[in-house]
């Protein structure tokens, strides 16, 4: 059974919501181009995932999904695992509606949660035995996501694997450095999008994007906790790494 659980947003959240939501609606459509014609090499992602899940765990799991969108790259990657328990977060109400119609047959119990991740991090109790996050938190500055990846960390427990997978600086790179890059890049490999639709991505680009270079990515969960922290994919276009972080007999 699917369970979505809406909370409710103080005052000060009310703007961080509305533009989740705007931002959810201008910008799906591009999205689902992007993931549909494999430009942000979801397949190739989705794949390692789920061996990394299948590999990592031979008991039944709990599998935290921050920044779920519509959940369709984890119901790919959990296809065929042991787990046992589902939790998608997102801020975007849209987004769960369309994970909760995606994963209503699925074998295992699901929850979604109408939440800020980031609050719903800092104030999480419950435990996940693996925890999945891509392409969200490089929106968030540097010691914000240091606290996360401690939240995580503490939800993780003794056996617990995190994996992200996100934009990276190159090493001795500025931002205004990555936007050039990231320029290049997308206007070769995005071939699908429209003039105006790369241009909307673009400014989104230019305005929420705040990268690290992968030695932090790495130091980020070895300071969190994570006994170990590596480096397991680049995507073709050299634009987004993927990372796991493990945790080794620590309860």
């Amino acid at each position: 059974m699917v369970n979505v659980h809406i909370h409710q947003f103080g005052a000060q959240n009310a703007v961080v919501d509305a533009e989740a939501i705007r931002v959810f609606q201008a910008q799906w459509t591009i999205y689902q181009k992007l993931v549909d014609n494999d430009h942000l090499s979801h397949r190739a992602v989705g794949r390692i995932l789920k061996s990394v899940l299948a590999e990592h765990f031979a008991e039944p799991f709990a599998f935290l999904d921050i920044a779920c969108g519509d959940a369709s790259l984890a119901k790919t990657a959990l296809a065929g695992t042991r787990v046992r328990h589902y939790q998608g977060i997102d801020l975007a109400k849209p987004a769960l509606e369309l994970a909760a119609r995606n994963l209503a047959d699925q074998p295992y119990d699901v929850d979604l949660d109408h939440r800020d991740f980031v609050a719903a991090i800092a104030g999480r109790s419950e435990h996940a035995d693996a925890v999945w996050c891509g392409l969200s938190l490089h929106h968030l500055a540097t010691d914000d996501k240091l606290r996360m990846f401690r939240g995580i960390r503490d939800a993780a427990g003794g056996r617990g694997v995190f994996l992200i997978y996100e934009p990276f600086l190159e090493d001795g790179e500025d931002h205004d450095q990555f936007l050039d890059r990231t320029w290049r890049a997308i206007s070769v490999w995005w071939t699908s999008l429209s003039p105006a639709e790369l241009d909307q991505i673009w400014q989104h680009i230019k305005s929420c994007d705040r990268p690290e270079t992968a030695d932090t990515w790495l130091s980020l969960g070895r300071e969190a906790g994570f006994s170990t922290a590596t480096q397991i994919f680049e995507d073709p276009s050299g634009l987004y790494r993927m990372f796991r972080y493990e945790v080794h007999g620590r309860p």
